[in-house]
Parts: C-alpha cells; sequence; structure tokens
C-alpha cells in the first residue's frame, strides 16, 4: 500500500483528507513544515499532499528544504491552496510540484489526481530503468563505433594503421603518472582514438602522400581539427571529445592551429594527446621517413618541452623513452570488425546522419513530436524570403484549456495536447508544417496555398474532426488564420496577425476561426461553416455527459427562475414537489469556526451531490445551509434522500463538533408562498447550485 504524507496546519482539513484516502492508502498526517521533516527523518513515502499556507515553515519552504535532501529530493509533492492566483500556481510547477489542488478539495478530484500522479510517477521510475540500460547499450555500442572508426581512419595511410589506439596507449600511460582515476583514465582514452576523426574528410593522396606537402596540402590537413570538432559536437558518451578533436594541434607556446591557443588556455587532455601522439608518430614508421632512434626521440622531445609541448607531459614522455617504455601492449579495445579502408566512404555517410538526426530531435517538441518554436520560425523566415513562396498560417488554441488542467490535472491535459497533435498530423500533408508553440497552443503552416478556400476547408476539417471525436473531454479549438505573402513574409508578423484573428474567435463564442483579413464581426463565409454549429449542437444535446462534467453551475438569480419555473410546471402537472432545508450547526446549537463551517459546508456539498437524483436541484441557502427541490416526489422519498445526505456527510466529516440537522415542508401553501423573490437570504450571488445528474453512477461538485 502507498504512504502519502498529509501536511496541513488546519486539523479539519487534514482529518477530511485522511477520512476520504485511508480507504486506499496508508496515510500520515502532520500540521507543520517542521513535522514533515522530522518524519521524513525517520520514514519515508511515495507522496507528500504539502499546504503552501501553513505559519513558520510554509509549503514552500518545506519544499526547498526536502529538496536539499538527497534522501527526500526524489518524493513527489502535489501542493494544497485556496489561493487561485495563477503566479502562484506557476511558481509552484517551477519548484518541482507534481500537481496543485485547490481547497476545498472534492473527495473524486483528491483521488483521481492523487492516483495519476502515483501512475506517473511508476511510469517515470520505469522509463529511468529503461533509460538507464539503454545508455548503458548505446555507450558500449558507440564506443565500440569509435574504435572501428578509428581504425578506419588510420587506414587512410596503411603505415599508420594503429595510430588512434597507440596514441590512446601513451596518452593513458602519461595521465597514469600523473595521478589520474580509473575514470578519467577511461575518457582520455576514447579521446585519443577519435582524436583524428577528422581525417576521415582528408583526401586518401594527401594523407598517402610520400613526400613533403604543398602549402594547399597543408591547409587541407588542417582543416581536420575543425572538421573533428564538427562531427563530434552532439557527442555526448564522450567527455570534451568535440574540443579536444579541435584543439590537440594547439602548441603549449601559441605556435599551433586552427586557434593559437597556448598553456593553460588548452585542454590538459588535448596537452597531453599532443605529446602522446608525436610520441606514436616518432616510434613508428611513416611514407616519409623510418621510425627515430631513442636518442633523437629524446632530443626532438627536449626540443618541444615548452614550446610545442607542455613541460609537465614532456618531461613524463621523456622519461618512457629512457625506460625504453614506448612499445605499446595491444590494447583490449581492438575492434571485433576489422574495417577496410574503402569503407570510409560509408562512415562519413553514416556520420552525417547521425549528427542530422540529433539536430532533428533537438529541434522537436518533446511532448508532440511536433516541431518545436525555434525551428518553426527558422524555417519559415528562410522560406517566405523568396517572394514567390506562400502559405497559410494557422493558430490553434484548446478552448477553456486551463479548465481542464485545473479539474483533471495536468496529466490528463498533457494527454488532451497529444491527442490535437496527432489529428493535426493526420490532417495536414507531407510537407506542411505543425508546431506546438508552447502550452495548448499550435501553428500549422500549409506550404504553397493562400486561399481563402482551402483554408476554410482545413480549419472545418480540423474543428470537425475533434468534435465527431468520441472522448470524454469532448475538447474544441479556435483558429486564427494569417494567409503569407499578403499578411506579412515573416514569421513574428503571421504570428501576430493570426493571433489578433484568434483572439476575434474567443471573444465572438470559440470554437471557430477567423481570417485576420476579415472586417470585425465577420468570422466565416462558407456555406458548409454551419455543419460546425450544427455539429456542436447535435453533440451537446444529444450524448450522455456531454455538457460539463459533473454539477450544472449557474448564478444564483438563475436559480430562482430554475425555481419559478418547476412551481409553475407543478402547477400544470399536478407533480410532487418538496422543499428540504439542511441547516449546519455546532454541538448543542453553537457557532462553528469559520474554518471549520467552511470544510464543513463542502462536505455538505459533497453529500448533497452524491445523493440528488436527476432532475432534483439544490442551491446554498445560507453560509451553514443547503436548500434542496426534490421534484416528483412524496415525504418518504423525501426523508428517505434527506438520511441520505446525512449518513454520507457524518462518514465524510469525521468531526463530532458538527451537526446537521433538516426540514422537509410539502404543504402546496409552503410551495406556492416561497417566493425567493421576496426572500432576505445572505447567499453569495457567485454561489452555484446543482442539478442532479446521473454520471456513471457518481456526481460531482465544482
Amino acid at each position: 500500500m502507498k504512504t502519502i504524507l498529509v501536511v496541513d496546519d488546519n486539523s479539519v482539513a487534514l482529518n477530511l483528507a485522511k477520512s476520504i484516502l485511508s480507504d486506499t492508502y496508508s496515510v500520515v498526517t502532520a500540521i507543520s513544515g517542521e513535522e514533515c521533516i522530522s518524519i521524513l527523518s525517520k520514514a519515508s513515502c511515495d507522496l507528500i499532499l504539502l499546504d503552501i499556507r501553513m505559519p513558520n515553515l510554509n509549503g514552500v519552504e518545506t519544499l526547498k528544504k526536502l529538496k536539499e535532501n538527497e534522501l527526500t529530493a526524489e518524493i513527489p509533492i502535489i501542493f494544497l491552496t485556496g489561493d487561485t492566483d495563477p503566479e502562484m500556481e506557476r511558481e509552484c510547477f517551477e519548484l518541482g510540484a507534481y500537481d496543485v489542488i485547490r481547497k476545498p478539495f472534492q473527495k473524486t478530484t483528491l483521488k483521481v489526481r492523487i492516483s495519476r500522479t502515483l501512475e506517473l510517477i511508476e511510469l517515470q521510475k520505469d522509463l529511468k530503468g529503461q533509460l538507464l540500460e539503454k545508455t548503458k547499450e548505446i555507450t558500449r555500442i558507440s564506443l565500440k563505433s569509435m574504435m572501428m572508426i578509428a581504425n578506419t581512419v588510420d587506414k587512410k595511410d596503411p603505415l599508420a594503421a594503429n595510430h588512434s589506439t597507440n596514441v590512446a596507449w601513451f596518452a593513458v600511460e602519461i595521465a597514469k603518472r600523473m595521478g589520474w582515476n580509473s575514470d578519467e583514465l577511461f575518457n582520455l582514452q576514447n579521446l585519443a582514438l577519435v582524436h583524428d576523426i577528422g581525417n576521415i574528410c582528408v583526401s586518401d593522396n594527401i594523407i598517402r602522400k610520400n613526400g613533403p606537402l604543398t602549402s594547399n596540402e597543408y591547409e587541407a590537413v588542417k582543416k581536420h581539427t575543425s572538421l573533428g570538432r564538427s562531427i563530434l559536437q552532439d557527442l555526448t558518451v564522450i567527455r570534451k571529445a568535440a574540443e579536444v578533436a579541435e584543439t590537440h594541434h594547439e602548441h603549449y607556446d601559441g605556435t599551433g592551429y586552427p586557434n593559437g591557443l597556448a598553456g593553460d588556455a588548452i585542454p590538459i587532455e588535448s596537452r597531453i594527446i599532443a605529446v602522446a601522439d608525436a610520441l606514436d608518430s616518432m616510434t613508428s614508421d611513416r611514407s616519409f621517413r623510418k621510425r627515430l632512434d631513442n636518442p633523437t626521440i629524446l632530443h626532438q622531445l627536449q626540443n618541444g618541452r615548452g614550446t610545442q609541448f607542455d613541460p609537465a607531459m614532456a618531461d613524463i614522455a621523456i622519461s618512457l623513452v629512457k625506460e625504453n617504455k614506448i612499445a605499446p601492449i595491444p590494447s583490449e579495445l581492438e575492434p571485433e570488425v576489422d574495417l577496410a579502408s574503402e569503407s570510409s566512404k560509408l562512415l562519413q555517410k553514416v556520420l552525417q546522419e547521425y549528427t542530422k538526426e540529433v539536430k532533428t530531435d533537438a529541434q522537436k517538441d518533446a511532448l508532440t513530436g511536433l516541431w518545436n518554436r525555434a525551428y518553426t520560425i527558422d524555417f519559415l523566415n528562410e522560406f517566405l524570403v523568396d517572394k514567390r513562396h506562400c502559405g497559410c498560417f494557422f493558430m490553434i488554441d484548446i478552448d477553456g484549456f486551463k479548465h481542464i488542467n485545473d479539474t483533471y490535472g495536468h496529466i490528463t491535459g498533457d494527454s488532451i495536447i497529444v491527442k490535437l497533435a496527432d489529428t493535426l498530423k493526420k490532417i495536414v500533408r507531407s510537407d506542411d508544417i505543425v508546431c506546438r508553440i508552447g502550452g495548448d497552443e499550435f501553428i500549422v503552416f500549409f506550404k504553397g496555398v493562400a486561399s481563402r478556400e482551402f483554408a476554410s476547408s482545413k480549419a472545418e476539417e480540423i474543428i470537425l474532426t475533434l468534435d465527431r471525436d468520441k472522448n470524454e473531454y469532448h475538447i474544441s479549438v479556435s483558429i486564427g488564420i494569417a494567409t503569407a505573402p499578403y499578411d506579412g513574409n515573416d514569421f513574428v508578423t503571421l504570428y501576430n496577425k493570426a493571433d489578433k484573428a484568434l483572439y476575434h474567435v474567443k471573444e465572438n463564442g470559440k470554437h471557430s476561426y477567423h481570417f485576420y483579413s476579415d472586417v470585425i464581426g465577420h468570422v466565416r463565409s462558407t456555406a458548409k461553416s454551419t455543419q460546425i454549429d450544427l455539429e456542436y449542437l447535435r453533440r451537446f444535446i444529444s450524448e450522455p455527459g456531454s455538457s460539463p462534467i459533473g454539477a450544472y453551475q449557474v448564478k444564483y438569480d438563475t436559480f430562482k427562475k430554475i425555481y419559478n419555473y418547476m412551481l409553475r410546471a407543478q402547477k400544470r402537472s399536478k407533480t410532487p414537489l418538496l422543499l428540504l432545508l439542511l441547516t449546519l450547526s455546532g454541538a448543542g446549537d453553537e457557532t462553528l469556526e469559520s474554518d471549520i463551517l467552511d470544510s464543513a459546508l463542502a462536505c455538505l456539498k459533497e453529500s448533497v451531490t452524491t445523493s440528488l437524483r436527476c432532475g432534483d436541484v439544490a442551491t446554498n441557502y445560507s453560509s451553514s445551509q443547503f436548500i434542496v427541490i426534490l421534484t416528483d416526489a412524496n415525504e418518504a422519498n423525501g426523508y428517505t434522500i434527506a438520511e441520505r445526505i446525512r449518513s454520507r456527510f457524518y462518514k465524510s466529516i469525521d468531526n463530532p463538533s458538527v451537526k446537521l440537522n433538516y426540514v422537509i415542508d410539502s404543504s402546496p401553501e409552503a410551495i406556492s408562498h416561497s417566493s425567493f423573490e421576496d426572500r432576505d437570504f445572505d447567499v453569495d450571488s457567485d454561489d452555484s447550485f446543482i442539478v442532479g445528474r446521473e454520471n456513471n453512477g457518481e456526481e460531482t461538485f465544482n
């Protein structure tokens, strides 16, 4: 059983959360941030529900302290708050919260949000494990590939067939005498294996030339350092690979290439490899000379000390020569596959595709796989430079997305974003651009066509496809349209104009599209577009649960109108109509404290909602009362419903100081004279009422 730690300085909220969750989870409670930290110093938990507003150590400060401790840093946290400030919610997510649940919380919402968060955490753990294994496998394959590439590069010159492996051996021997640890030695060895990878792009004729190089040929050889950096710049399995590939021919006195670096400005790995490279060159036969003898090698190293070579590395190399340790031992890293020199062309292609793939991944949105903002800006600006190019620029926004996030959580919100992305992929053509610009905003650019007819048909296809999709959230979108080159020839201009068109749609009922070039008030002109309204209306009135999930909410004044309407219907149809008044009070009719009353009222709303039948109506009557209209019910039915409400209320409140009483009145005189217009009710004008609604056997209240 998962363990949940609930932290809240309000004992009523604490007890309510415990009563809701105890049948599913092991619940531990704390009344302060300090107590939370103390509990976690002795035992762990699977999830923390953390109130933001607490004295002394508040929720944000508590989270920061938990993140500082490696034992508690990974525990997922959901913030509890009565605050509705969007800025506060943004700050919570930036601090690392998994979700934010507003108080007073409803039983179903609390359980669903916690369940989905725990499911996400388990999925992340599983993915991390898979990623770790995959990373190990990729590292192993990558290092083997490095060996194969090094071997291929070396075989461009048959007399230097083992150059990279020899340099790796010399470099490791030097670093060992400098006290490097095994991890540093392993990385250095791999750096040495790929340090000359840029030579794969240098002509074989130049590499194999057995005479002195011309100035042009020497310039071509020098380019292998920059080419090496380009090839390795996205490689992550070897630290500093691109940097070392570029700088291993820099000289200690600043006379090297390509950047003229000197002294410690040259990476230490490059300084080691520079000496190791020279050692292998001098101790091996080359096309333009034979191997040098030891005295000559010592002389060359001494001459290069402090000019070409770092003095410390040169001294170690001199020691190796004097000790006659200049015959590399066969490496355990010999490649399993011996690649012939002809494979260099294939490897060049592989390298090009590899770097292209890495670059492409960096241009994609992580959640949806669509192009990201940066790529889309670059693409459109480059595409529209040619004045002959045209296109339709769609800006798409999900209607009511904030409500979805607030009600069902960000995990559900992400799934809806992915759903919309998949829908857009199916509707666009293969060479069109689909981009997630951020949040719930998308951009679609249809290349090569800018007609209103085409744009209208695509906008309607997107809207109608979503309308016909049988999913529980019934998402809809609004679309703003700008066209190139008529509305603009660059991303920023098209974006701003499409955004203005989108704003017009949002201000005029949403669930539609609008062209920037249209006059204000003219939204759509095609006959087909009326089908959007018809489809939406048909779905809204005919499908079970198609209206907003949970309680049907209106202002209190509307409740009064509905009541009077029901009163008229009762007179005509003679349908029984009961009034049920529910009142909260303290033991002995004492006045309840405000925080206890708020929590109790939330429990009463929950109990009323889940007890109503289809057609019953309820609303706040005062700060401590609910009034319910029971349709088609006699007194026996009324008392059954009232007792059901009381039973559910006492199960959820878990506070013996709170009492719930009720009164039922079925007399015709009471009904006909209970005009809400003339009563002095202490009811907030923003209070909402509930129409009992069949919803998989359970009701919700928002």
